[in-house]
């Protein structure tokens, strides 16, 4: 996924084994890894002449957000989970989290 998000162009399959740092996995293996992908939803492909070029479906900021709210409903107690996680951040990304939720409205009515 590192690969198709760092590039703004769906990818042919030896595009994606030519970007990988360092390794150099049997094409095979990148397709089928590809296809999977695919068919959990996380990427789509076109055909270009008798090539696929795969592309993502999600960007990195929402794949994160999502495992973060996968982290929240596995931990058990929600609460306590985010009073850990807010309690290790940075002061950087306690200011970014007071801003964004300053600008949620309170629902009066809960």
């Amino acid at each position: 996924m590192t690969v198709l998000w760092g590039r703004k162009k769906p990818l042919s399959v030896r595009e994606v084994v030519e970007a990988l740092p360092d390794r150099e996995p049997a094409y095979t293996t990148i397709s089928t890894v590809l296809e999977n992908l695919r068919r959990k939803g996380w990427v789509d492909r076109d055909r270009i002449g008798r090539l696929w070029f795969y592309r993502s479906l999600r960007d990195r900021t929402s794949h994160a957000a999502e495992r973060m709210h996968g982290a929240l409903d596995d931990s058990g107690d929600p609460h306590e989970a985010l009073l850990h996680f807010v309690d290790r951040m940075d002061p950087e990304n306690l200011d970014i989290l007071r801003e964004l939720l300053a600008d949620i409205p309170r629902d009066e009515s809960a």
